[in-house]
């Protein structure tokens, strides 16, 4: 299995998708009356979008 390498970019991606990620689980579990499942469920979907989103931009940037 190869090891996931993370530039600074793709740090940045990461933290806010983490932080974009709780954010709308906090906003949702508000109106589920479950916060901490959606904080949770947001934050995991954050991560991996983010990390989605930065193989794409590194395999867009090879592309070129």
């Amino acid at each position: 299995m190869e090891k996931l390498i993370l530039s600074d970019e793709d740090y940045d991606y990461l933290a806010k998708g983490i932080a974009i990620g709780a954010g709308i689980g906090i906003f949702l579990g508000i109106f589920i009356d479950n916060i901490i499942l959606t904080f949770s469920a947001g934050t995991v979907i954050g991560i991996i979008f983010s990390i989605g989103y930065s193989f794409y931009k590194k395999n867009k940037n090879k592309n070129k």
